[in-house]
């Protein structure tokens, strides 16, 4: 099979426990690291995520009590763009614009919904004159 070099750096205590699995498993160090990516690739849920930050724990805070099925949508779509403008990725400047516009959204749909309507004048006049 064809493959790509790849270098990267570890931890002192990393390449300690890389080194010794190599020998455990009789192959070297560079076979060893490429099977245990390849696998983690292959298993994306195995893959820890990185935990929260600040950014997603604000969004939280401030619309973690939305109930209204629209607000909520609004909400995830808000915490998933959080979360890429946490970790500074690909596409973290448009992330940001679409984090406040979700954020906007969300509020604007719960306080629409908590708010109650106005009530008609001509079904509270009908009401204090029927049948006029």
């Amino acid at each position: 099979m064809a493959s790509k070099p790849l270098t990267t750096r570890v931890a002192p205590a990393v390449h300690e426990a890389l080194t010794a699995l190599a020998a455990r498993r009789r192959m070297s160090l560079a076979a060893t690291a490429a099977d245990l990516l390849s696998a983690a690739v292959a298993d994306e849920d195995g893959i820890p995520q990185p935990p929260d930050g600040e950014m997603t724990a604000a969004v939280l805070r401030a619309l973690g009590d939305v109930t209204v099925p629209g607000a909520v949508l609004h909400r995830e779509v808000a915490l998933q763009m959080a979360r890429i403008v946490e970790r500074d990725g690909r596409g973290a400047t448009g992330a940001a614009r679409r984090l406040m516009e979700a954020f906007d959204k969300a509020v604007q749909i719960q306080t629409r919904a908590d708010r109650p309507p106005d009530p008609d004048i001509s079904i509270l006049l009908a009401d204090l004159f029927p049948g006029r």
